[in-house]
């Protein structure tokens, strides 16, 4: 039977089980203020655009949960057992950190690569299971060869990072994307500007 395990901003999770294995059921719940002719389509495209970039992600060698079902409003993903990153960094030593910031940076260089977005690229939306980075929630995501787009994915985890250190390991497995240079003056534009817009899709 399933159990009430979090809820986001746009979506119910659920622990459950299916064909023997522990999964996470992802349900886009209805919103109020939208009426049914809205409501329906955007929460039926994010699913189906969650999955397509959970798929694409895989493809460019990317961590991320298992689909095993996908439905109009509902996706059915592995159980990824382990800890937030944020929690790994509190209750890890400085070594570990180091290379676990090292593979998250690595992970969204190869997401940029293939122009794909996170969208809330942040401790909170990354596993760390037995050594591996898992991305998880794709939710606000989407597929883009905008410069700044990709400048707030680095933003939002030097944001939620919080440390000169702990950036700088980021920033060193980040800088195997090749349009690193460039991202980075885009990065420093955002900042001289003091402000920056999260990608969504018309709202959560």
């Amino acid at each position: 039977m399933a159990k009430f395990f979090a809820r986001g901003a746009e979506a119910e999770l659920y622990t459950d089980k299916f064909l023997d294995k522990e999964i996470v059921s992802k349900r886009r719940v209805p919103k109020r203020y939208r009426i049914d002719e809205i409501d329906s389509p955007l929460r039926r495209g994010r699913t189906r655009g969650e999955a397509s970039l959970l798929h694409s992600a895989k493809e460019a060698g990317v961590a991320c949960p298992v689909i095993y079902e996908l439905g109009e409003f509902e996706l059915k993903l592995g159980f990824i057992g382990g800890v937030l990153l944020r929690d790994f960094i509190r209750r890890s030593n400085a070594a570990k950190v180091k290379r676990v910031l090292r593979e998250v940076g690595r992970g969204l260089a190869k997401l940029h690569m293939h122009d794909i977005v996170h969208g809330d690229f942040t401790t909170a939306n990354i596993m760390v299971s037995d050594g591996e980075v898992f991305f998880i929630d794709f939710g606000l995501g989407g597929f883009s060869r905008d410069l700044e787009e990709k400048a707030i994915d680095v933003l939002l985890m030097k944001k939620s990072l919080g440390d000169v250190t702990a950036c700088k390991s980021f920033l060193s497995g980040y800088g195997e994307y090749e349009k690193y240079s460039d991202v980075m003056r885009q990065l420093a534009e955002i900042e001289k500007r003091g402000r920056y817009v999260v990608r969504s899709w018309g709202g959560a």
